[in-house]
């Protein structure tokens, strides 16, 4: 029986930097015909897409330097360009900081409820959130939260906020004070919001190309791609893999969390109860090239919180970094909602129509392709069960020298600067 010091599941950004950062004998398993994960970029007649939306934020000095040193003066920065498509008009993201535009009556809605609830928070008086709708009401107003926060949330996980929690948000969600909302829906924002008010992305290659230079600095011998696991004996200490068993001191997984415990043989009835409790919604998207340069009035995504499109999302990459379509042409990707049952015919449709609508195309002879995409891992829910059963699993795996790691290993939501973290602290506690 093969033995190595560390065994790594899953080639993605946070194997990868396992692998990197350890100094020991090691093993990379990849399931796929090359490394990446959800960071590969597919080249569909000389469009470059990836899985949706990938912008690289960094703020962590370590990660940083990593990045320099891997791709030294190949990454852009792009200023974000993101909007709101919504009664008809175009307003700025973040929609609650960014009022001004929408409709009158709609604006007084928001406006009257985002004051209201600066004042129950100034009071005190008020209960703690139970879950993300009780959140985004004390946060943002009842105005707010109807007309952007729920219904584009609703849309992405395909559940309710009320089943949601409040623990994903961290820094993603931006929570303007009342003063900020005011100048927003008089027009007179004062900066860009968000955690991703700008991004780096390389000039060439798609988002692939960062996984390829990691991936380069490895040990080529050390990794074996078209290797997907049979099992794992946590308590024998070892994988089997086309027959054969690989003993392993420690492993380190990217596997989305219920993968991982259904690949274990081993694993106890309550860590199989606590697995049955994870739920996430699906990734599903449409990649669209498109016969004209420039879609979307240039911006790099819009939010769609109504529930009359299909889809919650619709973003060009080609619009940040034009190299990623053919000159003349531009590229779409199109994140489809989760609580739709909508057909691909009805999606189309409506994407046209919307394309139309707001001027990114004068007619349907204009979309060239469309090619639907969808992962079975896309948006963990953070209902009342998730933390208590992540958790419960996590800690079983670390006890057995296993560390499950990465957006879906570690069972959140996250950046990609956060799986490239994620491997440096697993090297590190190895």
């Amino acid at each position: 029986m093969k033995k190595h010091d560390l065994i790594i599941l899953g080639a993605g950004l946070s194997g990868l930097s396992t692998a990197m950062h350890y100094k020991g004998d090691y093993l990379i398993l990849e399931k796929d015909e090359r490394p990446g994960g959800l960071t590969r970029t597919e080249d569909i007649e000389g469009f470059l897409f990836n899985h949706t939306g990938h912008w690289l934020h960094l703020r962590d000095p370590r990660v940083t330097k990593l990045v320099n040193d891997l791709l030294p003066g190949q990454m852009v920065t792009v200023e974000r360009k993101a909007a709101v498509y919504s009664n008809g008009v175009f307003t700025l993201y973040p929609f609650q900081a960014n009022l001004y535009g929408l409709p009158k009556e709609v604006l007084r809605e928001c406006l009257q409820g985002a004051v209201s609830a600066a004042i129950k928070r100034a009071s005190g008086d008020y209960d703690q959130p139970a879950n993300f709708l009780e959140y985004a009401k004390l946060h943002f107003g009842e105005g707010i939260a109807r007309h952007f926060i729920v219904p584009y949330n609703t849309k992405l996980w395909g559940v309710s906020p009320a089943e949601v929690t409040a623990e994903w948000t961290q820094r993603f969600v931006p929570i303007p004070d009342i003063g900020q909302i005011v100048d927003g829906a008089l027009g007179m924002s004062k900066e860009a919001m968000g955690y991703n008010a700008s991004f780096l992305y390389p000039a060439e290659g798609g988002i692939e190309t960062l996984a390829k230079a990691m991936f380069d600095r490895l040990d080529q011998d050390k990794a074996r791609m078209n290797s997907a696991p049979e099992s794992l004996s946590v308590n024998g200490g070892f994988i089997t893999l086309n027959g054969q068993k690989l003993s392993f001191d420690k492993l380190v997984s990217s596997l989305a969390l219920p993968d991982l415990v259904n690949l274990t043989v081993d694993a106890p009835d309550r860590i199989r109860k606590a697995s049955a409790l994870l739920r996430c919604s699906p990734l599903r998207y449409v990649n669209v090239a498109l016969d004209v340069p420039t879609p979307l009035h240039g911006n790099h995504w819009i939010y769609l919180p109504e529930s009359k499109y299909p889809f919650y999302r619709v973003g060009s990459a080609s619009n940040a970094v034009p190299a990623l379509a053919p000159p003349g042409k531009s590229s779409l990707y199109v994140e489809l909602a989760n609580d739709s049952i909508a057909s691909k015919d009805d999606i189309i449709s409506s994407l046209t129509e919307f394309l139309i609508e707001t001027g990114s195309i004068q007619s349907a002879k204009q979309v060239l392709f469309t090619a639907f995409r969808e992962h079975p891992w896309g948006y963990v829910i953070f209902d009342d069960n998730c933390a208590n059963a992540r958790q419960e699993i996590i800690d079983f795996y670390a006890d057995k020298g296993v560390l499950s790691i990465g957006r879906y290993g570690g069972w959140t939501y996250n950046s990609m600067e956060d799986a490239i973290i994620d491997g440096i602290n697993a090297a590190s506690r190895i």
